[in-house]
Protein backbone atom coordinates (compact mmCIF):
# COMPACT_ATOMS: atom_id res chain seq x y z
CA UNK A 1 0.00 0.00 0.00
CA UNK A 2 1.08 3.38 -0.37
CA UNK A 3 0.75 4.39 3.08
CA UNK A 4 2.72 1.89 4.42
CA UNK A 5 0.11 -0.44 6.03
CA UNK A 6 0.22 -4.13 4.88
CA UNK A 7 -3.06 -4.98 3.86
CA UNK A 8 -5.01 -7.86 5.12
CA UNK A 9 -7.92 -9.43 5.05
CA UNK A 10 -10.57 -10.63 7.92
CA UNK A 11 -12.32 -13.46 6.62
CA UNK A 12 -13.33 -17.33 6.80
CA UNK A 13 -13.84 -20.17 5.12
CA UNK A 14 -14.54 -23.76 6.01
CA UNK A 15 -11.92 -25.37 8.36
CA UNK A 16 -10.32 -21.80 8.59
CA UNK A 17 -9.08 -21.53 12.55
CA UNK A 18 -7.57 -17.78 11.68
CA UNK A 19 -9.93 -15.18 10.32
CA UNK A 20 -6.83 -13.07 9.12
CA UNK A 21 -5.25 -13.99 6.14
CA UNK A 22 -1.80 -14.21 7.07
CA UNK A 23 -1.89 -17.34 7.99
CA UNK A 24 -0.76 -18.37 4.37
CA UNK A 25 2.23 -16.51 4.87
CA UNK A 26 5.90 -17.92 5.82
CA UNK A 27 6.32 -17.78 9.22
CA UNK A 28 9.02 -15.38 9.81
CA UNK A 29 6.76 -12.63 8.11
CA UNK A 30 3.49 -13.34 10.08
CA UNK A 31 2.40 -10.20 12.85
CA UNK A 32 3.05 -11.34 16.17
CA UNK A 33 -0.68 -11.29 17.26
CA UNK A 34 0.38 -12.37 20.82
CA UNK A 35 2.36 -9.29 21.20
CA UNK A 36 -0.21 -6.95 19.05
CA UNK A 37 -3.73 -8.15 20.41
CA UNK A 38 -5.03 -8.99 23.93
CA UNK A 39 -5.84 -12.56 24.45
CA UNK A 40 -9.71 -11.94 24.77
CA UNK A 41 -9.99 -10.23 21.29
CA UNK A 42 -7.79 -13.63 19.83
CA UNK A 43 -10.65 -15.77 21.67
CA UNK A 44 -12.91 -13.63 19.63
CA UNK A 45 -11.36 -13.93 16.35
CA UNK A 46 -10.75 -18.14 16.76
CA UNK A 47 -14.39 -18.56 17.98
CA UNK A 48 -15.99 -16.21 14.95
CA UNK A 49 -13.69 -18.74 12.20
CA UNK A 50 -15.58 -21.93 14.17
CA UNK A 51 -18.47 -20.49 14.42
CA UNK A 52 -18.50 -20.32 10.55
CA UNK A 53 -17.21 -23.76 10.11
CA UNK A 54 -19.78 -25.49 12.66
CA UNK A 55 -23.03 -23.60 11.42
CA UNK A 56 -22.30 -21.82 7.63
CA UNK A 57 -23.90 -24.77 5.31
CA UNK A 58 -21.26 -25.41 2.62
CA UNK A 59 -24.03 -25.78 -0.56
CA UNK A 60 -26.55 -22.94 1.00
CA UNK A 61 -24.76 -20.80 1.97
CA UNK A 62 -26.91 -20.44 4.71
CA UNK A 63 -26.51 -20.20 8.79
CA UNK A 64 -29.82 -22.30 9.49
CA UNK A 65 -30.97 -19.34 11.44
CA UNK A 66 -31.19 -15.19 11.07
CA UNK A 67 -30.09 -15.06 14.20
CA UNK A 68 -26.84 -17.04 13.64
CA UNK A 69 -26.34 -15.12 10.05
CA UNK A 70 -26.80 -11.46 12.25
CA UNK A 71 -24.53 -12.98 14.91
CA UNK A 72 -21.88 -13.46 12.52
CA UNK A 73 -22.09 -10.19 10.34
CA UNK A 74 -22.70 -8.23 13.66
CA UNK A 75 -19.16 -9.92 15.13
CA UNK A 76 -17.28 -9.41 12.16
CA UNK A 77 -18.53 -5.96 12.03
CA UNK A 78 -17.15 -5.62 15.78
CA UNK A 79 -13.94 -7.84 15.60
CA UNK A 80 -13.08 -5.63 12.31
CA UNK A 81 -13.51 -2.12 14.29
CA UNK A 82 -11.65 -3.30 17.47
CA UNK A 83 -8.82 -4.52 14.92
CA UNK A 84 -8.83 -1.18 13.54
CA UNK A 85 -8.32 0.65 16.97
CA UNK A 86 -6.05 -1.43 17.92
CA UNK A 87 -3.41 -2.07 14.69
CA UNK A 88 -4.90 0.21 12.12
CA UNK A 89 -2.04 2.22 11.78
CA UNK A 90 -0.05 -1.00 10.92
CA UNK A 91 -2.51 -2.98 9.18
CA UNK A 92 -5.10 -1.98 6.19
CA UNK A 93 -8.11 -4.20 7.43
CA UNK A 94 -10.47 -5.01 5.31
CA UNK A 95 -13.44 -7.07 6.63
CA UNK A 96 -15.17 -9.69 3.78
CA UNK A 97 -18.62 -11.60 5.02
CA UNK A 98 -19.58 -14.52 3.17
CA UNK A 99 -22.15 -14.72 0.83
Amino acid sequence: MSDGRVRLRLFVDYGYTWPLEDFMWPAEERPDWNALLPAELIARLEEWARFFTKHANEETGSFGTEDRRRWFDLEGVRLHNELLDRVGDQFDIRLELWF
